[in-house]
């Protein structure tokens, strides 16, 4: 079990990365948000331990301060992920367990989780998921059971667990049509273009959105 100061410190670490990849990079702005949700002096300790360099009016991680930081953020959305496509726990409620279980999962078993869950790109919110070394390697581990439309056999039966697209008209048009998280889908068909059927809703989709409609075996 981790120590809270061991906690308070990846806790600022993760914000810090995320506040960087966000573009935030102001050593006040970092500093107050720090401050209002982790720990009124955790950022001298981090600077003190080498986690943390201020540069200026900037903030900068070491090497050692990105790693722990983009590891606990991929945790704690791989955690989100886990919850909200495979647990099916409602989505108001998967933040403040993802805090609990962050500072708990080792980097092994965030890779299992990843592998299990197809490797997503992005957490329930749509903020993406940092790459982990199982997502460079060819093979995987252990069966994923969520994974892209495109891997189903013919006349298979899924759930869509969730649309990866940074077009919403697009989303929307999907959504209209019934492809919602949870509704069930069947495949008819593959080539020349993907028959998918939701409801009584046969609906077509050519090969590179079936990339993007992530669905649970």
């Amino acid at each position: 079990m981790k120590t809270k100061e061991k906690i308070d410190v990846e806790e600022a670490l993760g914000v810090i990365w995320t506040s960087i990849q966000r573009g935030n990079d102001n050593f006040d702005k970092v500093l107050s948000v720090i401050k209002e949700g982790v720990n009124e002096n955790i950022m001298d300790e981090l600077i003190k331990d080498n986690y943390v360099i201020k540069e200026g009016l900037k903030i900068r991680l070491t090497e050692k301060g990105g790693y722990l930081g983009k590891e606990l953020t991929r945790r704690h959305r791989l955690t989100e992920r886990l919850l909200a496509d495979v647990l099916e726990f409602n989505r108001e409620e998967i933040e403040k367990i993802a805090c609990d279980l962050e500072h708990n999962i080792s980097t092994d078993l965030a890779d299992s989780i990843c592998t299990l869950l197809g490797h997503p790109k992005e957490c329930p919110h749509g903020a993406p998921i940092p790459e982990g070394e199982c997502c460079k390697k060819s093979e995987d581990k252990i069966e994923s059971i969520v994974v892209p439309l495109s891997h189903l056999d013919i006349a298979e039966e899924v759930k869509l667990s969730y649309i990866v697209t940074t077009n919403h008209d697009y989303l929307h048009k999907l959504l209209s049509l019934g492809m919602v998280p949870g509704a069930k889908l069947i495949l008819h068909q593959k080539f020349p273009t993907y028959i998918v059927k939701v409801n009584e809703t046969q609906i077509a989709i050519d090969s590179e959105v079936a990339n993007l409609i992530y669905v649970r075996k």
